[in-house]
């Protein structure tokens, strides 16, 4: 089927909207989605709410992008049935960040961009993967949140920053991609690291767990604490490979 051109286009979550300024096609935005803050050039744009279905058609978008990382999918189904062209990204590891480059750069015909922003990730995230392998081998948690304990299950894009970073995840594995999980498991005596994003409110809630019994381990330093920027870890989009270098630098650092 041919892909027609688009002149209009909306992204639903922060990490397409980091996507399609990548491609160089963020001239076809209209607006971006409130919780979008990445590149600069965002913060030019008006405004939308990601949420709403009303909000996204008042733009008239000739291609909406989604992503399972962030969009709520009655939304999507919702738009389809609307006759609204949807195109969702699924990316769960640095190979289908490059997949994704690669749709979405046909979708915008910008096919170069997207096989010159696919080879740019699949290339540096080999590079990290190799400096990883020369680091001893570590058993490790992914924390998405520490109060209620969240963490990344195998199967996300956490857990590919992990592996790819020489660490094993020892998350659960039969309840999600992102289960909620007792503290009990920081105190499991294979647990080496736990890597989280660097936020403010994560950090002052690991605080307050190292004065729990549960939080012991933590705060005695037998298990160490790798701290990833926190836009770059959270968001499936290009900068995922920064969060990936960033990891890669920490465990050199101290092996």
């Amino acid at each position: 089927m041919e892909i027609r051109p688009v002149a209009r286009v909306l992204t639903l979550a922060p990490d397409v909207t980091e996507l399609v300024f990548a491609l160089g096609a963020g001239s076809l935005l209209p607006a971006v989605p409130r919780s979008a803050n990445f590149p600069p050039a965002a913060a030019t744009l008006a405004r939308f709410d990601e949420r709403d279905v009303e909000a996204v058609i008042s733009l008239r978008p000739e291609l909406v992008v989604a992503t399972t990382a962030g969009t709520d999918p009655r939304l999507v189904e919702s738009l389809t049935a609307l006759g609204v062209p949807v195109a969702t990204t699924d990316v769960t590891s640095c190979d289908r960040l490059a997949e994704a480059s690669r749709l979405l750069g046909a979708l915008l015909h910008r096919e170069a961009d997207g096989a010159r922003l696919s080879a740019s990730v699949l290339d540096r995230c080999a590079r990290a993967t190799e400096r990883a392998r020369r680091l001893p081998a570590l058993r490790a948690l992914y924390v998405v949140w520490w109060d209620p304990l969240i963490v990344a299950a195998p199967g996300t894009f956490h857990d590919d920053l992990l592996r790819r970073g020489g660490l094993q995840n020892l998350a659960p594995t039969s309840a999600g991609r992102y289960p909620l999980a007792s503290r009990e498991l920081l105190l499991d005596p294979r647990l080496e690291v736990v890597v989280a994003p660097d936020e403010a409110d994560l950090r002052t809630m690991l605080r307050a767990l190292l004065e729990r019994p549960e939080g012991r381990r933590l705060a005695d330093h037998s298990v160490r604490t790798i701290w990833l920027p926190a836009d770059p870890a959270s968001r499936p989009g290009p900068r995922l490979v920064d969060a990936l270098e960033a990891l890669v630098r920490a465990r050199e650092a101290t092996p």
